[in-house]
C-alpha cells in the first residue's frame, strides 16, 4: 500500500504551529483585557463623587449632595427663638440626618454607620443681644474649612457624605465643596475627594475607620452647643 508522504505531514504540522501561536497570543490578550475591564467596572461602581464650589449660604440655600435635583439639606435663619436671640440652622429633609449634631469635624474623620446621626435641625451660628451688648456664637462661628457629616437617602438606601464650610466671626457662611460615596452604607472620610486615600489640601489621608471614643477629640473646637 502507498505510504503517506512525510513532507506533507511536516508541512501540515508547521502550518498548525504557525496558526496556534497568534491564536494563543490573542486569547491571552483578550483574557487580560477582560480582567482589566472587570476591574475598571468595579472601580467605576465604587467611588467618591466630589463637587467643588464656592457659594455663600443664606436662608433658603440648599445642599444637594448627589446633584440629582432634590435638596437633601436646607438652611434657615436667622430666626428668633426668644426675644433677644436668633439662630441659623441646617435642616435635614425627609429621612436624611446630620452627624454629631452637625458640629464641625476635622479633615480625616470617618463618616459612616459607626457614628451617631439624627434628623431634624441643628444650629450653626447664633446672634444674641443682652443688656445692650451684641454677640455672635454657635459651634461654627469662626471655623475655617470645617466639615459636616451627613447620611442621606438614594433610592431607599443610606449613603454618606460631607460638606466643607468656612464661617467668619460675624456668622457669614461659605460652602467650599461637598462629596458623597456611591456605595450604600459605605463610610466616607471627610476631605476625601476621590480614590482610596486622597483627601483635600486641608489634611492628610486617614484610616477608613476611626474609634468612636476619639470622635469628640477630633472634632474642631466649637463655641456653644447645638440645641437638642
Amino acid at each position: 500500500m502507498p505510504q503517506p508522504r512525510t513532507d506533507s505531514n511536516q508541512q501540515a504540522s508547521d502550518l498548525s504551529q504557525r496558526l496556534n501561536k497568534p491564536l494563543l497570543a490573542y486569547l491571552a490578550t483578550a483574557g487580560a483585557a477582560g480582567v482589566s475591564m472587570l476591574a475598571m467596572t468595579q472601580s467605576a461602581e465604587a467611588k467618591v463623587v466630589y463637587t467643588p464650589t464656592d457659594r455663600a449660604i443664606t436662608s433658603g440655600s440648599h445642599l444637594d449632595l448627589n446633584n440629582d435635583g432634590t435638596a437633601d439639606f436646607v438652611f434657615h435663619g436667622p430666626f428668633a427663638i426668644c426675644g433677644t436671640c436668633s439662630y441659623f440652622d441646617v435642616i435635614a429633609n425627609k429621612t436624611n440626618k446630620m452627624m454629631s449634631n452637625a458640629e464641625p469635624l476635622a479633615s480625616g474623620i470617618s463618616v459612616g454607620p459607626a457614628y451617631k446621626f439624627r434628623g431634624g435641625r441643628d444650629e450653626m451660628t447664633d446672634y444674641c443681644t443682652c443688656s445692650g451688648n451684641n454677640g455672635f456664637g454657635g459651634p461654627w462661628l469662626g471655623v475655617q474649612n470645617g466639615y459636616m457629616g451627613f447620611e442621606f437617602n438614594i433610592k431607599g438606601e443610606p449613603h454618606f457624605g460631607w460638606a466643607r464650610f468656612s464661617v467668619t466671626d460675624k456668622g457669614a457662611i461659605n460652602l467650599t465643596g461637598y462629596a458623597y460615596e456611591t456605595i450604600a452604607r459605605k463610610p466616607i472620610v471627610t476631605g476625601n475627594t476621590g480614590g482610596d486615600d486622597r483627601v483635600d489640601q486641608q489634611g492628610s489621608s486617614a484610616p477608613p475607620e476611626l474609634p468612636t471614643a476619639g470622635l469628640g477629640h477630633l472634632a474642631l473646637g466649637a463655641i456653644g452647643k447645638s440645641r437638642q
